[in-house]
């Protein structure tokens, strides 16, 4: 398990969805994983951290309905999502 002594919690789906869009580098564990969110090339991408191949897609909105953790999209699980930095 990793732990860290202090982490950010988001106060609603928007508050994500728009540091997305605003191209912030969002750092964050998610069931005792790391990843990140950023962008490359004009995509957003998301990867486990620190050595995770990186997925990208065409808008943040993809982002957030397509990439699943656990079998659920990330949007549905924004309010379990630890920030580490954005």
């Amino acid at each position: 398990m990793i732990e860290h002594e202090s982490y950010g919690k988001l106060e609603s789906l928007a508050e994500l969805e728009d540091a997305i869009q605003m191209g912030l580098d969002i750092e964050f564990l998610l069931h005792d994983t790391r990843y990140n969110i950023s962008w490359r090339d004009d995509k957003p991408f998301i990867c486990e951290c620190p050595e995770g191949v990186a997925k990208f897609f065409d808008t943040p909105e993809l982002l957030l309905q397509e990439y699943e953790v656990g079998g659920k999209p990330l949007r549905s699980l924004w309010r379990d999502i630890k920030i580490l930095s954005m």
